[in-house]
C-alpha cells in the first residue's frame, strides 16, 4: 500500500529515478569501504588482559585493482596496509600489496608454482625480500631465506600458488611456526594458504587462511583478505625463547663419576678427560662423560636415538648444555639453531646413536663442517659417529670417527674412546688420516642388484674401487699394447666379472678409457659397474649363446678403435695376472715381424699346478687358444669380420678356425708356458662337461710375478722357429719308456732324471692329426683331449710341455720334424 502511495505522489517515473538514486549511492559506498576503511572483523590479542596489536581484515572478492598500480586500503598512521590474492589454480599467480604498493602479480617474471613471499623490515617498513619459492619440487631456498635472512620481527607475507605442499618439509613448517603460523600442518596437496607473521611471533597472533580443495575438483578455491593491522602482530620473542624447553636442556644434570672418564692417568694442565661411546645396535644407550662426570647417558639428560649433544666451556671443561635432538623422527632445525647460538670457543662433543641420520639436513651438516667436522656428510642411516669440534675452528678436528652401518642397514661395528681435549680443540688443515671412506656409489649398486657376493661382502662394501697404476719402466709407454682397446665380454658369473674387472684396472700402463664392456642387454648392470671402474661400455643385442656375443663383440668393438694395431680380449670367468699386458708387450717384436702371426694367448691349456712350468717360454701353436688374448686388429678387418659366423661360432675352447692365411695354414699363435690369465671353475652344462671339468676345473699354474722376462721371443718367427725345433731335438734326451709306464700306472706327472734339460719322446702315428697313443700316458705328461678335442699346443706335429722343471718334446711320426728321430731310438707305440 506504501508503494501505491508513493507512486501516487511522485508518479512512476521519478520512483525508477530515485532507486536507481539509491543504489549508485550503496555501490560508491562500498567502494569507499573497500579501499578507506575495512573494520568488518576485528580480532586483538587471544591472552586476556594484553593488546598486542589491532587487525582489522575485511575478505574481499575480485578486488578491484586501481590502474596506478596501487591496492589495499588506505589506513591509519603506523598501521601496515596490505592486500592478498593467492593464485587462482596454475593460471593467474598470486597477488601481493603491502603498504599500497604491488609487490607480487602477474606482470612478474618471477612469479611461479610453490609459495610467493615479501619479507619487509618491521621498523622501517623497507621491503627485504619478494620471491617465489617453487615448493612443489624443492623447499632449500624457501628454507635458506626463512632461516637465513629474515631478522627477529620482521613481517611475513605469503601467499599459495598451484601447489606448495608437496616438498614443503617438515622443517620448513616449523620455521613458518617461528612465524607465528598454527594452521601450516593443515595445508595438502592443492590447497589454498594465505599467512601474514612475524619471525618470533607467538603461534596464532598472525593472520591466516587455509581452503582446503574440496574432494572431485583440481584446485582449491582463491583466498583474497585486505586490512590494516599494527606492529607488532603480538609477542614477538627471539628464535631461540620460541623453541620448546626440552630442545634446549640448559640445566644440565650431573650423572655417576667416572674417574678420568677412563683413562688411566689424569689429563695435563688446560686439558680435561672426555669419553664417548656409540653405544651398540639399539639396546646399550649412548654415553658422554665429561670432566669425570657422566653428561649423557640412557637415564641422563635424555641421551638415546640421534644426536646426543653437550656443549662446554673450553676454559673450565664444565658443560654448559646437554641435550638430544631425534633427528630420526624429526628434521633438525632445532639442532640447527642450537648450534647458531653457541658462543665463540665453545666446544661441541656428539654422539649418534641408533640413527641419527634420517633427518639430518643439509645445513645442519654444513654447520657441523664449520665446526670441524669432516665426516658429517658421510652419516648415512644407522651409522656411529662421535665428533669434537669447537666454534670457530679452521680447518678439521683430530677427534671423529665413524663407523658404518651394513648395506641393509646392519648394526655397525660401535664406537668408544677416551681422550684429553684443550681448551683449542686439535686440528688439521687437512682432513685427518686415516679416513673411513663410505662408498656409496657402490652401496647403491649392492643394493640395487644381486649376484655380487664377494664384491658387495660386508667387508669391501666401503673399499674404493682400484686406481690404475703407472707403467715403473716409462720406455714401455711406446709400446703399442698399451694404447691397445682392451674387451671384456661379461658372462652370467657377476663375481668373476668383477674380478676381471679389478685384475685389469690393475695392470701398470692400463688406460681405462680404452677398455671396453660389452654388456648382453639383459644384464644393464653391467653397465653401471664398467661405470665405476670408469671403462667405456656398449650393447649388445639379440644373442643366444656367450660365443655369438664374443664375435659380436669383438665386431663392434674393432669398428670403434680404427687406427689401432692390436685387440684385446677378455672372455669370461678371467682374472689377469700382474704382467699381463707386460707378456703381450713383449711378444710384438715377434708379431711385427712376422705376418704368419694372429696374436698372442695368455692360457696355456697345459699348464697345470706342480708341472713347474717356465715363465720366461713361449711357444709357437697352430690352433686358436682364445679366452683372454691379443690379436692383430687387420685379421679382424679382414680375415675375420667377413666370416665371423664361419670360423668363430663357437667356444674358443674348440679352437676357431679363421681364413687360410695362405694355401696350406689358417696362421699361428703365441702361447706361454705358464699362463698369464686364470680362468675361474668351470660350472654349466654341456655335451663336453667331462672334458671341460677336467680340463678347467684341475689346478693351475698362473704367473704371480710383477715382473716375468721372457727368452728367446726372436726365435719365435716363422723364419726361425723350425730351427729352434730342431735344435732342441737334436740336444734333446730321449725318455725310457719305463719312466712312461711308472707315470701311467700312478697317474702321476712323469718323474725324469735330471732337472732344466730337454726330454723327447716320439711317438707312433697314422695320420698327422691322430694322437691315440698318447691317450694313454696323458696323465704323464698334464695333457687334456678326447677323440673330439686334439692335444692343444700343436705345432707340425710338436706338442711342447714342461713337467716337473723337465722341457718336453712330444713328437708324432707324422711330423716332418720326425726326420730327426735317431737311430736307435724307440717310438712309443703304447703302454705294455
Amino acid at each position: 500500500m506504501k508503494m501505491i502511495r508513493c507512486k501516487r505522489k511522485l508518479g512512476g517515473k521519478k520512483l525508477v529515478l530515485l532507486v536507481l538514486l539509491c543504489c549508485t549511492a550503496y555501490y560508491i559506498g562500498t567502494i569507499y569501504v573497500r579501499t578507506r576503511a575495512p573494520p568488518v572483523w576485528i580480532e586483538r590479542s587471544r591472552v586476556p588482559g594484553q593488546h598486542n596489536g589491532v587487525k582489522e581484515i575485511i575478505e574481499v572478492s575480485n578486488y578491484p585493482n586501481t590502474t596506478d598500480g596501487n591496492c589495499g586500503p588506505v589506513c591509519g598512521e603506523g598501521q601496515v596496509s596490505f592486500y592478498i590474492k593467492t593464485g587462482e589454480e596454475n593460471k593467474n599467480p598470486p597477488i601481493v600489496c603491502v603498504q599500497r604498493k604491488k609487490l607480487i602479480h602477474s606482470k612478474l617474471d618471477s612469479v611461479y608454482r610453490g609459495i610467493s613471499m615479501v619479507l619487509i623490515d618491521d621498523k622501517t617498513m623497507e621491503v627485504e625480500i619478494v620471491k617465489s619459492y617453487d615448493t612443489y619440487t624443492d623447499d632449500y631456498e624457501f628454507l635458506k631465506d626463512i632461516a637465513g635472512k629474515a631478522k627477529k620481527g620482521q613481517v611475513m607475507f605469503i601467499a599459495s600458488f598451484d601447489e606448495m605442499s608437496e616438498s614443503l618439509s617438515e622443517e620448513g613448517r616449523r620455521w613458518l611456526k617461528l612465524f607465528g603460523a598454527e594452521k601450516i600442518d593443515n595445508v595438502g596437496f592443492r590447497d589454498g594458504y594465505l599467512y601474514i607473521g612475524q619471525k618470533g611471533l607467538l603461534q596464532g597472533y598472525g593472520i591466516e587462511s587455509v581452503l582446503k580443495k574440496k574432494q572431485g575438483d583440481r584446485y582449491a578455491g582463491i583466498i583474497e583478505k585486505m586490512g590494516c593491522f599494527d606492529l607488532p602482530l603480538g609477542p614477538v620473542k627471539s628464535v631461540e625463547e620460541v623453541l620448546p624447553k626440552l630442545v634446549m636442556n640448559i640445566q644440565v644434570k650431573l650423572g655417576d663419576v667416572m674417574k678420568n672418564c677412563g683413562m688411566v692417568n689424569s689429563c695435563p694442565w688446560k686439558k680435561f678427560p672426555v669419553r664417548v661411546s656409540t653405544g651398540e645396535k639399539d639396546q646399550v644407550f649412548p654415553e658422554i662423560c665429561v670432566n669425570g662426570r657422566i653428561v649423557i647417558g640412557k637415564d641422563i639428560n635424555g641421551g638415546g636415538r640421534g644426536l646426543n649433544v653437550v656443549v662446554v666451556d673450553p676454559y673450565t671443561g664444565t658443560p654448559k648444555s646437554a641435550s638430544r635432538y631425534d633427528t630420526y623422527e624429526k628434521d633438525s632445525l632445532t639442532l640447527e639453531l642450537y648450534l647458531e647460538t653457541l658462543s665463540p670457543g665453545d666446544i661441541v662433543i656428539l654422539v649418534a646413536f641408533d640413527d641419527g641420520a634420517r633427518k639430518l639436513t643439509i645445513h645442519t651438516r654444513e654447520l657441523l663442517n664449520k665446526l670441524g667436522s669432516s665426516m658429517a656428510q658421510n652419516l648415512q642411516f644407522r651409522d656411529v659417529w662421535y665428533f669434537v669440534g669447537q666454534k670457530g675452528m679452521q680447518g678439521f678436528s683430530k677427534l671423529e670417527k665413524i663407523s658404518y652401518a651394513g648395506m641393509d642397514g646392519e648394526w655397525p661395528k660401535p664406537l668408544a674412546d677416551s681422550f684429553c681435549v684443550a681448551s683449542k680443540v686439535e686440528s688439521s688443515e687437512l682432513i685427518p688420516d686415516p679416513v673411513v671412506y663410505r662408498n656409496d656409489v657402490k652401496r647403491a649398486f649392492c643394493k640395487k642388484y644381486d649376484g655380487y657376493a664377494d664384491f658387495c661382502a660386508a667387508q669391501h662394501i666401503d673399499k674404493w674401487f682400484l686406481k690404475p697404476v703407472k707403467l715403473i719402466d716409462e720406455k714401455l709407454a711406446q709400446n703399442e699394447v698399451y694404447s691397445s682397446p682392451i674387451l671384456i665380454v661379461p658372462g652370467f658369473n657377476h663375481n668373476a666379472l668383477v674380478q676381471t674387472m679389478e685384475t685389469t684396472i690393475m695392470q701398470p700402463g692400463v688406460k681405462p678409457d680404452n677398455v671396453v664392456v660389452a654388456w648382453d642387454e639383459k644384464f644393464p648392470e653391467h653397465a653401471e659397474l664398467a661405470d665405476m671402474f670408469m671403462f667405456k661400455n656398449i650393447s649388445i643385442s639379440g644373442t643366444l649363446e656367450y660365443s655369438e656375443h664374443v664375435i659380436k663383440a669383438i665386431d663392434q668393438v674393432s669398428r670403434m678403435f680404427t687406427k689401432h694395431k692390436y685387440l684385446i680380449v677378455l672372455e669370461e670367468e678371467l682374472m689377469l695376472s700382474p704382467d699381463f699386458l707386460y707378456f703381450l708387450a713383449q711378444c710384438t717384436p715377434a708379431l711385427d715381424q712376422d705376418d704368419s702371426l694372429l696374436g698372442v694367448s695368455a692360457f696355456n691349456y697345459n699348464g697345470f699346478e706342480n708341472s713347474g712350468g717356465n715363465r720366461s717360454l713361449l711357444y709357437r701353436v697352430e690352433d686358436f687358444p682364445g679366452l683372454g688374448f691379443m690379436i692383430k686388429m687387420d685379421i679382424v678387418r679382414n680375415r675375420m669380420r667377413s666370416s665371423l659366423k664361419d670360423c668363430c661360432n663357437v667356444r674358443s675352447w674348440n679352437s676357431w678356425s679363421l681364413p687360410l692365411y695362405n694355401s696350406s695354414h689358417y696362421g699361428y699363435m703365441l702361447v706361454p708356458d705358464v699362463s698369464r690369465v686364470f680362468r675361474q671353475i668351470y660350472e654349466g652344462v654341456n655335451k663336453d662337461e667331462d672334458y671341460l671339468v677336467r680340463m678347467f676345473n684341475s689346478p693351475r699354474e698362473t704367473n704371480v710375478e710383477r715382473i716375468a722376462t721372457l727368452v728367446g721371443v726372436q726365435n719365435m718367427t716363422a723364419k726361425n722357429y723350425d730351427g729352434l725345433i730342431k735344435e732342441l731335438l737334436t740336444k734333446a734326451l730321449p725318455i725310457n719308456q719305463s719312466f712312461i709306464e711308472d707315470c701311467s700306472s700312478t697317474e702321476q706327472l712323469i718323474s725324469l732324471g735330471d732337472k732344466n734339460k730337454d726330454y723327447v719322446l716320439y711317438f707312433q702315428q697314422k695320420t698327422l692329426n691322430q694322437y691315440g697313443v698318447l691317450d694313454k700316458v696323458a696323465s704323464c705328461f698334464a695333457l687334456v683331449f678326447t677323440d673330439s678335442h686334439l692335444p692343444k699346443n700343436v705345432y707340425k706335429g710338436v706338442i711342447r710341455v714342461t713337467v716337473k722343471s723337465h722341457r718336453i718334446l712330444l713328437v708324432g711320426t707324422k711330423s716332418p720334424f720326425a726326420q730327426m728321430i735317431p737311430k736307435g731310438v724307440k717310438i712309443f707305440s703304447g703302454v705294455r
